[in-house]
């Protein structure tokens, strides 16, 4: 009987170890897959952090650096059908399915992209990466590394009570995926809530005899919340809204939606925290907007998750108001502005900590939506390369959040059958007149390349052509 058991247990241990070594990659999160070493929802405190004591860096566990290299000519035969496919030359398909639209003979598109051995570090092959071109949602790369350096991976956002008299301060600092109730701490979003704040809250406010207060809105921590003008005036607002430092589940007027925002979230936020001290007995009268004043003491508070699976929703469902608030929180961090300069002032910053090139990054916003957004597809490329083999063990989560081909986030209906399928993990972007994919791609004998590709600057009708072309490439390279 037990021979029975052992037998299928051994040919399945020996199936897992195929592949060269590709689930040892996957299992630590460095190329796409199911498995992980990533915790979920550890409750850390505060001032924990991660320890990095390391003087040299070497290749991370899993990066098989014995596969067949991969050269510049199979790289420059890619290239070279990517261009003529985003050009108009071959009318390709979208892979997730659907029929590409129909498209001028000519789109009129501009090609970027970027291929490096991962193991290496070296470029094997590009055409444009040098040229400052439109990232669309690939710029979430950039913000995610932003936090992660600037923040940490363990850095969790506190919404706090703060009592001065008979005067309630709600303060909140960034978390945006607030419950409207019971916080779960198995979840990212939802994991504090409101209820729970507003219980404690109440608790405390009882004990000092206190059965009535003015409540008032802080979110003076993000300082400038208007919306960026290029999003009112490409008629974008639907995907954002203005970056505030609290609301409940996003600010969506939805939850079965990710786009479409109530007019003001934090408002919103600080009118359901009102209704629930109301639950709890306290009299809350009409909610105004005030600063928090030096006096003020705290008399309860909730905290997000972790940064890192912030971090992870935000590339895998390609989540606009995330990656604002990622980078917003960095500038007030770093002293940089509470306002969109400030957020990218603290992303140069940190590109120039990385060693990378600062000016490759022309952005407006950090979320990827203005059209007026420019950035380096071999910044792009480096900063996954840096993720990987960097000195900076605090952008490894950044891989861990990149969507999987055919599997999940933006990627789970694109490579459907094909060879990339379940071994390309990158962050998708799609505006107007530009489409991109950055990540990392694991070729069929096991070598793993770091890549950005951009297609911008094709005209009206043609977005499916830069799809269909992006990831013909994308999965040639899977093939090799």
């Amino acid at each position: 009987m037990r021979k029975s058991v052992l037998l299928p247990l051994i040919l399945l241990l020996a199936l897992l170890l195929g592949g060269v070594g590709y689930g040892v990659l996957d299992a630590y999160n460095l190329v796409p897959g199911v498995l992980t070493l990533e915790n979920r929802s550890v409750n850390v405190p505060e001032t924990v952090q991660l320890e990095v004591t390391e003087t040299t860096v070497t290749a991370p566990a899993g990066i098989n650096t014995s596969a067949k290299e991969v050269t510049p000519t199979q790289v420059q035969t890619l290239l070279a059908e990517l261009e003529k496919q985003a050009g108009g030359g071959v009318s390709s398909a979208s892979t997730n399915g659907q029929s590409a639209d129909p498209a001028p003979a000519s789109t009129g598109a501009r090609v970027g992209a970027v291929v490096i051995d991962t193991a290496s570090g070296k470029t094997i092959a590009q055409v444009n990466g040098d040229q400052l071109m439109t990232p669309a949602s690939s710029s979430k790369v950039v913000a995610a590394a932003t936090a992660l350096h600037t923040l940490g991976p363990q850095y969790r956002f506190t919404t706090s009570a703060n009592l001065a008299g008979k005067k309630l301060y709600l303060r909140g600092n960034g978390d945006q995926l607030l419950a409207a109730g019971a916080g779960d701490p198995a979840a990212i979003t939802g994991h504090a809530g409101l209820g729970d704040l507003a219980a404690e809250t109440a608790k405390k406010l009882k004990a000092k005899k206190l059965t009535s207060v003015q409540l008032f809105l802080d979110e003076t921590i993000f300082g400038e919340q208007a919306m960026l003008p290029n999003w009112v005036a490409q008629s974008n607002t639907q995907y954002e809204t203005k970056p505030v430092p609290l609301a409940i589940r996003n600010g969506l007027s939805s939850p079965e939606l990710t786009y479409g925002y109530v007019d003001d979230p934090a408002l919103a936020a600080a009118q359901e925290f009102a209704a629930r001290l109301k639950e709890q007995g306290i009299e809350v009268g009409e909610v105004e907007r005030a600063t928090t004043p030096k006096s003020a003491v705290k008399v309860a508070q909730v905290k997000s998750a972790n940064l890192h699976e912030v971090t992870h929703d935000t590339l895998k469902e390609s989540n606009n108001m995330l990656a604002e608030v990622l980078c917003r929180a960095s500038a007030v961090k770093a002293g940089t502005g509470a306002n969109f300069p400030g957020e990218i002032k603290v992303a140069r910053k940190v590109l120039g900590d990385l060693k990378l090139e600062e000016t490759g990054f022309e952005n407006q916003d950090c979320s990827g939506l203005s059209t007026e957004n420019k950035i380096k597809p071999e910044l792009l490329a480096s900063i996954i390369q840096g993720a990987v083999h960097g000195k900076d063990r605090h952008l490894r989560p950044l891989i861990s959040s990149l969507p999987v081909g055919a599997l999940d986030g933006t990627l789970h209906d694109r490579y459907l059958e094909k060879t990339a399928a379940g071994s390309v993990r990158a962050k998708t972007g799609s505006l107007q007149a530009a489409r991109s994919l950055t990540g990392l791609v694991t070729t069929k004998s096991g070598r793993t390349l770091s890549f950005c590709v951009i297609v911008d600057s094709f005209r009206e009708g043609s977005g499916n052509v830069a799809l269909g072309a992006i990831d013909n490439f994308v999965d040639g390279l899977a093939s090799l």
